[in-house]
């Protein structure tokens, strides 16, 4: 065999390394190359490894820094090098990384840490973006620890760096895995954060292959965080949002302050295909108690168990409830403020053959008198757990005794395969209804955990829909697609676009200083962007926008934030989407007056916000 082919050969096969850590002198072990603290570049074999400082890609040598204890059964064991040492240690005291570089892609690797004759340190190792080892003081029972991790690079170079005291680090097995699978992007709070909230859930973003993940593999075993200085397993709550695009797992009970606590995510979980994720474990430490915030008391209010969505006091002085299965309870509110009185009502469900629809707007019409009751209700096909047909939502208005007539006022409203639904309403001070619409994907252009559907032009929207405009015959089919061709645009349309680009805003509020306020959803990383439609459909003509040209965005690895939007009429709020051209150049947005600081969405997958936008703390992206 000619030794190009060989060489072509080799480097279409799969890595698969092992690293032995040791003084100069010693001969690696069977298998193993050696490194004894070169810095980092060339070796044999047409690999690149060694060191750097820790945080750079600044070759370090750590030459003079192994080790041969000449002890036990292992020979990998045995040797050692120490990453960093203490003052007053002779050798290199810099910190230092290690590297390998490696086509990007999944990687399972393993890594020892440990001396088989000094129990003078803690270890601490990070591989890639997970932890590997925490605070580990061995003793004589246990002088190392081994782990596994598997891990995604995407530079090139797959890093090992240094931390704690001392930390000694023995051997290193790297092996390619060539068969695609679902896995963890990034966590909030990061690996090794600290002064993390005693009750606050870690969220991990995802990369996704084939669909989002399946609720049903999400459980107390599949996600786990434990307490390192014991093991000992913390009782949580695993869930994942609306397009299985992330996984959260959130204390049940407060955590201890100023502690140090591991997440685990096993391949326990798998994707709604079937596929197993790849394991992740990242470590993070407590805050401190918090003190002088506002605290609530947890008292049985009186109602009955019931998945709600929304509630609302009607002009009668009762409390009424939605739920995610279109059954609305109605409470008597006591003195002290609990419930009583019970009232199921039944009149969404009966109006759809007894089906479970999701009620989550609740506005009494201003018309309303405690006497007359007149609510008005967005109305859902529920979500089961698997793609909900499309034009499936509406507005309703529920009256009568007991509110037991049902009225379907507007229909065909778009609906996402998940939970991107029709979501809030309110009426507003000029008596028209208006009305929070979701988005049909992640990020403005179809996704495959969104069930590859586009935005339409009514979706990721606030609408506002004119009670007096609505025609004598009801209801008002408002498809824009699939055999509809209602315009949102026409001369006395009831049902009009107020603001452009709100992802998924689940409530908003018409403020009594006039403003109306939307707290919206950002995208979790890895959802698609569109390109600019080639031709313009009209709906750009009336924007005005003629260009230029925008690409498309794949996989687009940042997450979105959250933000509470000041929504004005006729702005654009940044989720694209090419059904209204709802994509601007800079140079093209309106200027206001002095100090105000607008950024509208480029079709790149960056987000637009208002001025008076706010980010949320956290991130909980669906």
């Amino acid at each position: 065999m000619h030794l190009p082919l060989l060489a072509v050969l080799i480097a279409l096969a799969p890595l698969d390394v092992q690293v032995n850590f040791s003084d100069q002198a010693t001969a690696p072990p069977a298998g193993y190359v050696r490194d004894f603290g070169e810095a980092y570049g060339p070796r044999p074999g047409g690999l690149t490894y060694g060191w750097v400082q820790n945080g750079t890609t600044t070759p370090l040598s750590l030459i003079g820094n192994g080790r041969n204890r000449g002890t036990g059964t292992d020979p990998r064991l045995a040797t050692l090098i120490h990453m960093q040492l203490p003052a007053g240690s002779a050798g290199i005291r810099t910190p230092g990384s290690w590297e390998i570089a490696v086509p990007s892609g999944a990687y399972r690797v393993t890594a020892a840490v440990g001396d088989p004759s000094h129990t003078d340190s803690t270890h601490w190792l990070t591989i890639e973006d997970q932890n590997g080892t925490a605070a580990f003081v061995p003793s004589a029972a246990e002088r190392h620890r081994t782990v596994t991790r598997t891990v995604t690079v995407t530079d090139g170079r797959l890093t090992l760096p240094a931390g704690g005291v001392n930390t000694k680090l023995d051997y290193v097995d790297i092996t390619e895995l060539t068969t695609p699978a679902p896995s963890v992007r990034r966590t909030v709070p990061a690996d090794r954060a600290a002064n993390v909230p005693l009750t606050g859930a870690v969220v991990a973003d995802l990369r996704l292959i084939a669909g989002g993940v399946a609720v049903g593999s999400l459980t107390a075993g599949s996600a786990t965080i434990r307490r390192v200085s014991d093991g000992a397993a913390v009782p949580v709550n695993v869930a994942t949002s609306g397009g299985g695009d992330t996984i959260s797992v959130a204390p049940a009970t407060a955590l201890q302050p100023g502690t140090l606590y591991r997440l685990d995510i096993t391949g326990a979980v798998r994707d709604t295909a079937g596929n197993a994720f790849h394991p992740y474990s990242m470590v993070f430490t407590t805050g401190a108690p918090p003190g002088g915030e506002a605290a609530f008391d947890k008292v049985v209010s009186g109602a009955g168990g019931a998945p709600y969505t929304s509630v609302v006091k009607g002009p009668d002085g009762r409390l009424y409830a939605a739920t995610l299965t279109g059954q609305l309870r109605r409470y008597t509110i006591d003195a002290d403020g609990t419930l009583a009185d019970e009232l199921v009502i039944d009149t969404v469900r009966n109006a759809h053959g007894g089906a479970d629809r999701t009620v989550i707007g609740l506005a009494f019409d201003p018309a309303s008198t405690p006497a007359a009751p007149i609510l008005w209700i967005t109305d859902n096909q529920a979500y089961p757990g698997s793609d909900v047909p499309e034009w499936t939502s509406r507005i309703a208005r529920l009256s009568g005794q007991n509110l037991g007539t049902y009225t379907a006022v507007v229909t065909g409203l778009p609906r996402s395969a998940r939970d991107h639904e029709t979501n809030s309403l309110a009426f507003g001070p000029d008596g028209a209804c208006y009305l929070t619409q979701g988005s049909m994907n992640a990020m403005g252009a179809p996704d495959a955990a969104w069930g590859n559907r586009p935005e339409r032009l009514l979706s990721a929207a606030v609408l506002r829909l004119d009670p007096a405009r609505l025609p004598a015959t009801l209801p008002l089919d408002v498809r824009t697609e699939a055999g509809g061709g209602y315009d949102p645009y026409a001369a006395g349309a009831p049902l009009t676009l107020y603001a452009t680009g709100v992802r998924n805003a689940y409530d908003l509020v018409w403020h009594s200083n006039g403003h109306l306020y939307a707290p919206t959803n950002g995208s979790a990383a890895g959802g698609n962007t569109p390109a600019t439609p080639s031709p313009l459909p009209a709906s750009c003509a009336r924007r005005g926008y003629t260009g230029p040209q925008v690409p498309a965005i794949t996989a687009n690895p940042q997450a979105e934030t959250d933000y509470v939007f000041d929504v004005k009429p006729g702005r654009y709020y940044g989720h694209p989407g090419d059904r209204r051209a709802d994509r601007l150049r800079p140079a093209t947005r309106p200027r206001r007056g002095p100090g105000h600081r607008e950024h509208l969405c480029d079709g790149a997958g960056r987000r637009a916000h208002h001025a008076a936008a706010a980010p949320l703390t956290g991130h909980a992206a669906g």
